[in-house]
């Protein structure tokens, strides 16, 4: 039976006014729901809408709330109602209304659900991914080990050359540049992560700063450059299409893998300045192949396309200047560097 929903605003605590044009519920929709620890707003909205996607629509959230977002908890208990014949979801027991900000510590995620699996991003928000040449030239280094050494190991002190102030720093070098397709612009450098250091001495004007090292990712080594370790990053923005046709192509996977599925990270070629938003969604698109068929009676054969497929969906949680790294959310067949992403389709 089709059938269709209005709001899911006060499943999450949101007040709106109504969509003119109706949205399809899938047809095994739950008549009640416990949210469990684990559940994303994304895999929610997921059990009621073929697109979770479409939450903005669904929702009619201002542009404040899509960066902020309402969340649900755990143990809360969401019930499908029929309101004037209009189905409905709505907390049993009332309503509890709480705003976070996009930035909360990570812990807090234990509390309050993340848009997404936060899981399989939170070493991306925490670690430097994408830099260009100048800031890598500018960036202050590593300059010396113990005994001489060249690779460092936890626990180890290391010595540096530039650096202004305490806390903890990460290391990294210069990895793969991230080439554009299409116009051949190197976007920026793929930053290779070391491990994180903290700062023990400063040290006086025209001496070296001391420092230990703390954790080792892959590896650190004297000549690494240094940035300091942002705070912890929870990602809390609601999925939703961007405003304007903003239109690409997948540049890198994450380890350098030919091919991405579902969960996997990957990089595409447009960024902030293009006007890419972390919690904007794309569809990647894969380009039919072509068919030679025979003519009829004998006639003369042709050449057809396979139609474009949609080959994913991708959530974006990290914008840099001329790049974006999105996790794929939904992934029917394999998505490859090169094939092209979109405004997603309903």
């Amino acid at each position: 039976m089709r059938k269709t929903i209005i709001s899911l605003l006060a499943a999450l605590g949101l007040a709106a006014p109504a969509i003119a044009d109706t949205l399809t519920l899938r047809p095994d929709a739950p008549s009640r729901y416990v949210v469990v620890r684990g559940d994303t707003l994304w895999g929610i909205s997921g059990r009621y809408l073929k697109s979770p996607w479409q939450w903005p629509r669904l929702w009619q959230m201002n542009r404040d709330e899509v960066s902020n977002p309402h969340l649900i908890y755990p143990g809360e208990v969401l019930r499908l109602d029929y309101v004037n014949g209009q189905p409905r979801l709505s907390r049993e027991g009332g309503t509890r209304t709480v705003k976070l900000s996009p930035r909360v510590r990570l812990e807090d995620a234990d509390r309050a659900l993340p848009s997404i699996p936060s899981r399989l991003i939170e070493p991306f928000l925490k670690r430097p991914l994408v830099i260009d040449a100048a800031q890598f030239a500018r960036a202050p280094r590593l300059i010396a080990g113990p005994d001489e050494r060249v690779v460092l190991g936890s626990g180890d002190k290391a010595y540096a050359a530039g650096l202004t102030e305490g806390g903890v720093w990460q290391a990294y070098r210069a990895g793969t540049p991230l080439v554009d397709p299409d116009t051949r612009e190197t976007l920026g450098l793929e930053a290779v992560y070391g491990g994180d250091l903290e700062v023990l001495d400063l040290g006086r004007p025209g001496e070296a700063q001391t420092l230990r090292v703390g954790t080792v990712s892959e590896e650190i080594q004297v000549g690494d450059r240094l940035v300091q370790a942002p705070k912890d990053t929870f990602v809390n923005y609601a999925p939703r299409a961007p405003e304007g046709d903003i239109r690409g192509k997948v540049i890198a996977v994450y380890n350098g893998v030919a091919e991405a599925g579902q969960y996997q990270n990957l990089v595409v070629n447009r960024g902030r300045r293009d006007g890419v938003e972390v919690g904007h969604v794309f569809a990647v698109f894969k380009k039919g192949g072509a068919v030679r068929v025979a003519g009829v009676d004998g006639g003369q054969a042709e050449t057809l396309r396979l139609p474009t497929e949609v080959a994913g969906t991708l959530f974006v949680y990290r914008v840099f200047d001329r790049v974006a790294y999105a996790l794929v959310m939904q992934s029917p067949v394999a998505i490859n560097v090169g094939d092209a992403f979109g405004p997603p389709r309903d």
